[in-house]
């Protein structure tokens, strides 16, 4: 069979593409700009130009932090109840790739299996009508000296109804509201999108450093430990804790508050130690 010039030259680069892709050729190894053929109408791009589908080495800062899979949709095992190594399914609910509180009566707070030191932690969550809840972070087993109690707690991003719930609609943007450094520091610049819409929320944490941010926007920005942060804690119920919310790791928190529904999904962390 006789092929016209034009062919000849085009059958002999995909020849030649064939050739690289079948020996791991990758993105690197070919020139970034086009190949074009000269004195002809053709121009032939190599398919890792076009698209990200072949393999690329990640640089070493990609490999050491990347995202852990809290809750992905489909499965709660990087998660158990506060005094069981098992997860409470008969209290928490999975729903259209949704985490829920399902039954109050048999609920309780769950946390992360494992602990966390600096890290950033990324969420959406959707709130029904005047419903309270919260994630907690650098949680332990703490001790309140007036009571001698030892509990399960730490610093918390609160997530509340700012619109409905009695506690806090007439003051949106107090210590009590969303994305609140929970009764320590209000949240500033803040939009928050009412019930039954889904809101995404980001905790970073280094050293004693702590942001809080809601949908794009950093709302709040602060220091653990400082004499600000401790005169703030002696105004509150945390008071009769020592060093509150200054451990230096800790759980990751999802609590439950009186069987408000809040609905959870797309929980990822990233360590940043």
């Amino acid at each position: 069979m006789i092929y016209p010039v034009k062919s000849k030259v085009l059958f002999a680069c995909l020849f030649s593409l064939l050739f690289h892709i079948g020996y791991g050729a990758t993105k690197d190894q070919i020139p970034a700009q086009r190949t074009g053929l000269s004195k002809s109408n053709y121009t032939v791009y190599h398919p890792s130009l076009l698209t990200d589908t072949l393999p690329r080495s990640k640089d070493k800062k990609e490999k050491e932090h990347h995202w852990e899979v809290l809750f992905d949709g489909t499965n709660t095992d990087k998660w158990r109840g506060l005094n069981s190594d098992s997860f409470p399914s008969e209290a928490w609910a999975i729903e259209r790739n949704m985490l829920f509180v399902n039954n109050h009566t048999k609920s309780q707070d769950i946390i992360t299996r494992e602990k966390y030191r600096s890290f950033e932690l990324v969420f959406d969550f959707k709130l029904t009508y005047a419903a309270n809840s919260g994630i907690k972070y650098f949680v332990n087993r703490i001790k309140n000296n007036r009571t001698g109690n030892i509990g399960w707690n730490g610093p918390e991003y609160q997530i509340i109804d700012d619109y409905n719930n009695p506690a806090v609609k007439d003051h949106q943007h107090d210590i009590g509201s969303t994305a609140a450094f929970y009764l320590i520091y209000a949240p500033q610049n803040k939009h928050l999108l009412p019930a039954g819409q889904w809101n995404h929320g980001k905790i970073i944490a280094e050293g004693t450093h702590v942001e809080h941010w809601l949908n794009g926007v950093k709302v709040v920005s602060c220091e653990r430990g400082t004499n600000d942060y401790r005169k703030r804690i002696s105004t509150t119920k945390f008071k009769d804790y020592d060093n509150y919310g200054e451990a230096s790791s800790g759980h990751i928190m999802l609590t439950d508050h009186d069987g408000d529904k809040v609905y959870y999904r797309n929980i990822k962390i990233k360590r940043l130690d």
